[in-house]
């Protein structure tokens, strides 16, 4: 399965979106995401269709609010 993998130093508990950068509307994925016990987290992409993707990623840590943002590609796999 792919995956967009982060290492944090807190626990990560919170959502992350998925988009088309070209998105107008429904074609976005929400997910509830938690980190493991290590604080690595692995984010699902293996359903997002070939294309330029926006990944919105939002927590909470200590009473703080934390975002990231980063853009990534699916391509077709070299056969």
């Amino acid at each position: 399965m792919k995956t967009i993998s982060f290492n944090f130093n807190h626990p990560v508990k919170g959502n992350a979106i998925l988009s088309p950068v070209n998105c107008h509307g429904g074609l976005c994925m929400r997910l509830k995401v938690e980190s493991s016990k290590d604080n690595s987290l692995e984010i699902p992409v293996g359903s997002c269709k070939e294309g330029k993707w926006k990944l919105i990623l939002d927590w909470e840590y200590d009473g703080r609010i934390f975002s990231h943002q980063e853009d990534f590609e699916i391509t077709k796999p070299v056969i």
